[in-house]
């Protein structure tokens, strides 16, 4: 019975986890102007960012990476040799406390809720 009710739990869980996020693609990608001119915190480890060519990106971070900062005041980001940001790439991150986060996720994505009110992403 528990291998059924396991079994059953996973089968209802495999389609809310294959939702992909409105706004956002399903592949990761590069920042390959390496320049990052605005960034946004969304939610749990999650901060989305505008390249100088004015494309938005959400990154996400090893998991608990943002606990525990209410906002970030400045973010600097290690590029790799060519000037690209990618998925080897980390990105410090200050609130007045400095702290390495390393980057799990690079997806193109629309603005923001914080700077565009009729985007599909939420940050609820």
């Amino acid at each position: 019975m528990k291998i059924l009710l396991a079994f059953a739990t996973l089968v209802l869980a495999a389609p809310l986890a294959a939702q992909p996020l409105a706004g956002v693609s399903d592949d990761e990608t590069v920042i390959r102007a390496g320049v990052i001119k605005e960034f946004h915190r969304g939610n749990g480890d999650v901060m989305f960012v505008r390249d100088r060519e004015n494309n938005w990106f959400r990154l996400g971070l090893n998991d608990g990476c943002l606990r525990g900062f209410d906002y970030i005041s400045q973010a600097y980001f290690e590029a790799d040799v060519n000037g690209q940001i990618d998925k080897s790439s980390t990105i410090k991150v200050s609130n007045g406390t400095l702290r390495t986060c390393a980057i799990n996720s690079i997806r193109k994505s629309v603005a923001p809720p914080q700077v565009d009110s009729h985007s599909p992403i939420t940050l609820d």
